[in-house]
């Protein structure tokens, strides 16, 4: 009796750790699923912000300095933050940038326009701060066409902008945020700092 009784014993204890490994490996294929889940919602919602300049319109066939913002990702980005890198100075927003590189030129430009010089179009910018870039889509935020009237601050900001390096930070819809400082170099931060709403 006392052998079918430990044998008994020792077949309840077998079931008992099979059905604990059973469970271990049913919670493990879980955690695998909902973990896979969550990285392809990630994936599904990715935007990938890059920076670019330039000084000529295809359509319009004119000289036109162009910065933009494209999000060459999959999801939505939140723009948080612009910041501008200007010969080893990092400036908060786009004036403070402007002002460091071309001063002079932007000043004397601006005291033609405000004498009621007559420019058909002179210069467009807007903040990008708080705006949402859908996927695969891009937003020229500043914009300076040349005229007899901006010629030597178009000339100096065509050059000065090669020396600029642009850091942005943004977030997607799940509220995952990153920081670039190079077209296709994506860094992972918990949040952006806040920065000049100027842009």
């Amino acid at each position: 009796m006392s052998g079918k009784g430990f044998t008994e014993q020792k077949l309840n204890l077998t079931l008992a750790l099979c059905a604990v490994l059973i469970s271990i490996a049913s919670f493990y294929a879980t955690y695998l699923q909902a973990d896979s889940a969550e990285k392809q919602v990630k994936a599904m919602t990715l935007p990938l912000i890059q920076h670019f300049s330039g000084n000529f319109n295809d359509e319009s066939k004119s000289r036109i300095i162009t910065f933009t913002l494209e999000n060459a990702g999959v999801g939505p980005a939140l723009i948080k933050g612009i910041s501008y890198n200007y010969k080893g100075t990092e400036y908060s927003n786009r004036s403070e940038f402007l002002s460091a590189c071309c001063s002079k030129e932007r000043d004397s430009y601006h005291k033609i326009v405000n004498n009621g010089a007559e420019i058909e179009v002179g210069s467009i910018s807007s903040t990008v701060l708080n705006t949402i870039i859908p996927a695969q889509t891009k937003v020229n935020y500043f914009q300076l066409y040349h005229s007899e009237f901006s010629d030597e601050y178009w000339n100096k900001l065509n050059y000065e902008r090669f020396e600029v390096g642009i850091k942005i930070c943004y977030c997607s819809l799940l509220d995952e945020c990153y920081i670039t400082e190079r077209n296709g170099v994506v860094e992972p931060v918990k949040s952006c700092p806040v920065i000049n709403p100027k842009g």
